[in-house]
């Protein structure tokens, strides 16, 4: 399958990714800008769609942390091209 040069570039910084599983890919954490929490990111193998494991993505499939770093709420499939 050819590679698509134009597709959107995401770079995820080192020392917060973490390993893929059955479901989820391109895992990584993200820290709350208002608590001491942190929350796993990650695309949908399937669906390609970006989580968040935050309260609000979970309820309302939406949320901060997607919006500030650029990628889609609502389930909506976006595939950039991954740089670690």
């Amino acid at each position: 399958m050819a590679t698509n040069k134009n597709l959107p570039v995401f770079r995820i910084p080192s020392g917060v990714t973490l390993p893929d599983n059955d479901q989820w890919q391109n895992r990584f954490e993200i820290r709350s800008e208002s608590s001491d929490r942190i929350y796993i990111v990650s695309q949908n193998i399937k669906k390609k769609h970006w989580a968040c494991s935050c309260p609000a993505w979970r309820t309302r499939r939406k949320c901060k942390h997607l919006e500030a770093i650029g990628l889609p709420n609502f389930e909506l499939p976006y595939e950039p091209k991954i740089e670690r």
